[in-house]
């Protein structure tokens, strides 16, 4: 899952924009040459802002992966923050009365690596966010689980057979004749058995 901050966050500057290219279409029209200038400087200026804003809005993403989140921005300088999905402890979600009308709000994520917390604000779908999180999490937590049960169902196996050689007490196979590791010959009642 890949997502961005809302789009609410380039509000501000498009309606800068938009409030001083009014202004500068007024002052065109009403004959006010003296604040023309004065106005273009001003709209010059805001257009800067927004396209730093859009830029720094589409470098702004977070990546939800099956093993991690990464959190990734910045225009020039990159900063990545990378928590591991088994380190998360804690995913909570935060919507003002406004976010839940428009679809945005903040992701509160409590890990258990050295940056522990990571908060993203204004981010899109939150609650969806959230909930991939968490059934990502749930779903390498039985992974892990699986993986260890068949560890020690591998274990129990490999035990039962293998046996102690009676000379050197190595494991070696239950019908070995032969030790691979002392060279001894196996003969008579030990051969088979489960125990030296």
């Amino acid at each position: 899952m890949l997502v961005r901050r809302h789009w609410i966050v380039l509000s501000g500057p498009a309606a800068a924009v938009l409030f001083l290219s009014g202004c500068l279409a007024a002052a065109f029209l009403a004959g006010r040459p003296g604040l023309v200038p004065a106005a273009g400087a001003a709209l010059l200026g805001a257009g800067g802002w927004a396209l730093w804003r859009v830029a720094d809005w589409r470098c702004d993403l977070w990546a939800v992966t099956p093993q991690r989140v990464i959190d990734e921005s910045g225009v020039f300088a990159v900063r990545m923050v990378d928590s591991p999905i088994e380190t998360i402890h804690n995913v909570t979600c935060e919507q003002s009365l406004a976010g839940r009308l428009l679809g945005y709000g903040t992701m509160n994520i409590q890990t258990a690596a050295e940056h522990g917390m990571v908060s993203i604000r204004h981010v899109a779908a939150p609650a969806d966010l959230r909930e991939t999180i968490i059934e990502l999490r749930q779903r390498q937590r039985l992974a892990l689980s699986a993986r260890a049960r068949g560890e020690e169902d591998a274990a129990a196996v490999a035990a039962s057979e293998s046996r102690e050689c009676p000379f050197c007490a190595e494991r070696i196979k239950v019908r070995a004749r032969i030790c691979r590791f002392c060279g001894r010959e196996l003969t008579g009642p030990q051969i088979g058995s489960g125990a030296p």
